[in-house]
């Protein structure tokens, strides 16, 4: 197997790029530093490693079916939290847990571009986009904190994590470990003051353990050659390498393919003696098989090739009238018009229709005129009071998704 390439963003898009090769095993063959206008080593796979102050991470319901429906949904979890919302890039993690928890990712989509860019210009093109914080190896239940003398790794795991200043690290994580609600059994300090940190910790600094200080880029090497499934790779989307954005060509190449057949396979159902048509006709029959295979891996062979062709092209226009989609439209507009207003959750659960969205306002008007101006777009909403949350009012908007 050949080695990966791992390139470490520095500062910014414009600075210099650190780099390592990683062998099948999970060890640095070679390293180096690539200066502007210098060429990185060559690879057949590349993984750029960012740090987490570029981006933010959280875990969310999102029981959506397609990574495309899951990324749409994740913009209204982040609502209210980022400075340009219009110029945000969502990735969305693999896998997911039992309840359809993910981890996402938020970062400014010009700066992802700026990074990409910067990588090219230095002759390579990454596969994959990762985060240091979500890549981090933890065990179950477990979080590291990793300090070195630029910034401090806070990974959780399936539950997400943070990097930061140093001076910033033990306030931020405190928030973070109430914010996620995380559970655990274990906190491990990469180097450091154990002391300091378990005082500047409080209550949470009694479950501090002092582990030995991480070699961070070889164990960020060895991750980020295999990351985890739950860690979000930032290439989807507008941003997806040209093997994946060439995906939705595939569906129609497809059809066209299975049209071809279908006139092709007539003829030769009618000119029962042209044989070179019969020979045509199978050669496009097979080819049709073979790109069907290829777009659904599920359907293990063909019975009737145009049924499940007719099946699939339904599977595709159905998942762009899932009902968490159909209620996005409406439910931003609604809180365009009330910015005070902000989502906590959302969820769908199928079958049907209905979409339960919680917002929360520091003023019961808010709340209500969110369920106003939705009902003013011909949406149905039915309301349900909810407990105060941090203070703020909270409702439930049961919201009949439009067809």
């Amino acid at each position: 197997m050949s080695a990966s390439l791992v390139i470490f963003g520095g500062d910014g898009p414009g600075s210099a790029l650190a780099w390592a090769l990683v062998d099948s095993r999970g060890d640095i063959s070679e390293e180096g530093v690539c200066e502007i206008g210098a060429r990185l080593p060559g690879a057949s796979h590349a993984v750029l490693v960012l740090s987490g102050v570029e981006a933010q991470l959280k875990r969310i319901t999102l029981p959506a079916r397609t990574e495309a429906q899951a990324r749409a949904a994740a913009a209204f979890q982040f609502e209210g939290t980022l400075a340009d919302e219009a110029d945000t890039h969502y990735a969305i993690g693999a896998s997911q847990t039992a309840e359809g928890d993910r981890l996402v990712a938020a970062i400014s989509a010009s700066r992802l571009r700026a990074w990409l860019d910067h990588c090219r210009a230095s002759g390579a093109d990454p596969a994959a986009v990762v985060l240091d914080c979500a890549i981090w190896p933890v065990a179950e239940n477990e979080i590291a904190i990793v300090e070195t003398p630029a910034r401090v790794i806070v990974a959780g795991g399936g539950a997400g994590g943070f990097s930061i200043e140093p001076a910033l690290a033990a306030s931020v994580l405190v928030r973070w470990f109430a914010d996620v609600r995380a559970s655990a059994n274990r906190i491990v300090l990469c180097g450091g003051d154990l002391a300091a940190w378990s005082a500047a910790l409080g209550q949470i600094g009694a479950n501090l353990e002092l582990a030995p200080p991480a070699d961070v880029p070889k164990t960020l090497a060895a991750a980020a050659a295999e990351p985890p499934a739950f860690s979000p790779n930032l290439r989807q989307g507008e941003f997806a390498n040209a093997a994946r954005s060439r995906q939705p060509l595939k569906v129609w190449r497809l059809a066209a393919v299975l049209a071809a057949a279908a006139v092709l396979l007539q003829v030769g159902a009618l000119v029962v003696d042209g044989i070179r048509d019969r020979q045509a006709a199978d050669r496009i029959r097979t080819s049709a098989q073979r790109d069907f295979l290829a777009m659904a891996p599920k359907d293990t062979r063909i019975v009737n090739l145009g049924a499940q062709a007719t099946a699939l092209l339904n599977r595709f226009e159905q998942s762009a009238r899932h009902p968490l989609l159909s209620a996005a439209v409406p439910l931003v507009a609604a809180l365009r018009q009330q910015p005070l207003a902000r989502i906590d959750e959302v969820r769908h659960q199928m079958p049907g229709r209905m979409v339960r969205v919680q917002v929360s306002a520091p003023d019961r008007a808010a709340l209500e005129s969110v369920a106003s101006a939705m009902r003013a777009q011909g949406v149905k909403v039915d309301v349900r009071d909810l407990p105060p949350r941090e203070g703020r009012y909270a409702s439930e908007l049961n919201v009949e998704a439009p067809v």
